[in-house]
């Protein structure tokens, strides 16, 4: 009865000091954020706790949460791996927490969590103060190039040069600008054609440039181009009047470019005039692409388009189409300016009439001057001819 009692209370103390560990799990050792030169595709690594390097019995893993300053929140993963890599904004402080969680027998299947270990790691942020690129805008036009524009820095050197970098998980490497953008001989933007752009992965972005003073400072930028698309104009729109009930039907084509037609979202605007001369506007959103519009006296319409939230999370909206107008609209002028150009026209008429009448008597009294002159000419040939004749026929002695 000693020896069960004497067993049984080292069972109970062997158990008792197993449960103070499972309490004191502790968090990732060794942790490090490391660059890969891929403006701003970080990774970082962390090891095993010292006290669970022999633990077999459990499984463990890690929790981790960043700050994803391009969204303003934070992110969190659950990985048995001691790496994660994430996208980060170089000119932002770099926030992480980490804890390790542990499960299985050693913690009689209940899984005990550490806390969390909290690390900040501050930017180095070099090149000419105030350098800097502002109001940096992407836009994929009809998703076949894509412009990227910014303008200069506030304290910008003279003679400062700018150079424009990317990288997504399609390259092997940074890749520069493929043709720049110039304003009065100076870089203004960068033009990626089709092929150098990838949709639905982070399209990385450094802009930055050198000046007699030293290098300017550098500004970096993550996309997803699929949220940075523009659709071109909406195609061949009309019309046209039904003639069974008077209702108008108004109907487009989708505009041009690499987007598909079942991605399209399209905002129809209408404007209509009743019988009583009562004006009103009415603004539909439709994915397809035609409309029936009531019958008015008279009504317009223009549309445009852009990506609708199924296939992306934002897009830019496409330029409006000309207005359509039914009845085809007149030279609406106004009795006051009926009767203003009437006044012009005819005077216009008047001066052109005085002005051909004073081109006639010109003319006129011209060749009655020049017929004079002639007539004077020729009297006075005939005088001196006849002198001529009077001289011969008298002979001197």
């Amino acid at each position: 009865m000693k020896m069960f009692s004497v067993i049984l209370a080292v069972i109970m103390a062997y158990i008792c000091r197993c449960c103070a560990e499972v309490k004191s799990v502790e968090p990732p050792e060794n942790v490090t954020v490391s660059g890969l030169g891929l403006l701003g595709q970080l990774v970082i690594h962390w090891s095993r706790p010292t006290s669970l390097q022999n633990v077999t019995d459990c499984a463990v893993r890690y929790q981790l949460e960043y700050f994803s300053t391009y969204k303003n929140e934070w992110k969190g993963y659950r990985t048995p791996w001691t790496t994660l890599r994430a996208q980060f904004d170089l000119e932002r402080d770099v926030q992480v927490k980490l804890r390790t969680m542990l499960r299985g027998k050693c913690t009689n299947g209940i899984e005990s969590t550490s806390a969390a270990l909290e690390l900040v790691w501050h930017p180095k942020l070099t090149g000419v103060e105030g350098s800097r690129v502002k109001n940096f805008s992407c836009v994929f036009h009809m998703k076949q190039y894509m412009e990227c524009t910014w303008d200069r820095g506030p304290e910008e050197p003279q003679h400062s040069q700018r150079f424009l970098y990317y990288w997504h998980n399609g390259l092997e490497a940074v890749a520069e600008c493929p043709q720049y953008l110039l304003s009065s001989g100076v870089r203004t933007g960068c033009l990626f054609p089709r092929e150098a752009v990838k949709e639905f992965t982070d399209f990385n972005v450094c802009v930055n440039g050198s000046s007699p003073v030293g290098p300017l400072r550098p500004a970096y930028f993550s996309l997803q181009v699929q949220n940075h698309v523009k659709p071109g104009l909406v195609e061949a729109v009309s019309l046209e009047a039904l003639q069974q009930d008077g209702e108008l039907v108004l109907g487009w084509k989708p505009p041009a470019g690499h987007i598909p037609s079942h991605c399209l979202e399209y905002e129809v605007m209408t404007e209509h005039t009743n019988q009583d001369g009562r004006e009103w506007r009415m603004v539909n959103v439709t994915e397809d692409t035609s409309l029936v519009l009531p019958a008015n006296q008279r009504s317009c319409a223009r549309v445009r388009s852009h990506v609708h939230r199924y296939c992306s999370d934002h897009s830019f909206w496409s330029n409006w189409t000309q207005w359509k107008c039914l009845p085809v609209e007149k030279d609406n002028l106004s009795p006051a300016m009926d009767i203003a150009l009437i006044c012009v026209l005819v005077a216009s008429a008047v001066a052109l009439l005085s002005l051909c009448v004073s081109v006639g008597m010109f003319s006129r009294t011209r060749r009655q001057r020049t017929e004079q002159k002639v007539s004077h000419c020729s009297l006075l040939g005939e005088n001196q001819h006849l002198k001529l004749l009077s001289a011969f026929s008298h002979p001197h002695h």
